[in-house]
């Protein structure tokens, strides 16, 4: 017969396990990955924009490029490398559909 001490402890004493590592909800702190260099990635952050205010600069002036190029009269791509195209564009089309319209722009110094 084997002996059994008490108190019996069946469940580990701390059950904490990180939902979503690398967030925080004190005023969302989000840490996505390891940079090379943090320090100048947070003055980008701070001083010109978000990720996505970035991203959606490349993909507006994409859009001027792609006009000024006129890739869809060009006959050296196909048909899918146009619809990827047509793909992105209308991506950026929705994006700024979906920007408030009577929010004003920002100026230099408040961005």
């Amino acid at each position: 017969m084997e002996t059994v001490y008490l108190p019996l402890q069946l469940a580990p004493k701390s059950l904490y396990q990180p939902i979503l590592p690398n967030w925080s909800f004190n005023m969302f702190n989000v840490n996505a990955g390891v940079s090379t260099n943090s320090a100048v990635e947070q003055k980008v952050l701070q001083n010109v924009g978000s990720y996505g205010k970035q991203i959606g600069h490349l993909a507006e002036a994409l859009e001027v490029v792609i006009g000024q190029l006129k890739l869809f009269d060009d006959k050296t791509l196909t048909q899918d490398q146009k619809d990827a195209i047509r793909i992105f564009l209308g991506d950026v089309s929705t994006v700024r559909q979906l920007k408030p319209a009577n929010v004003a722009p920002l100026t230099a110094a408040e961005q």
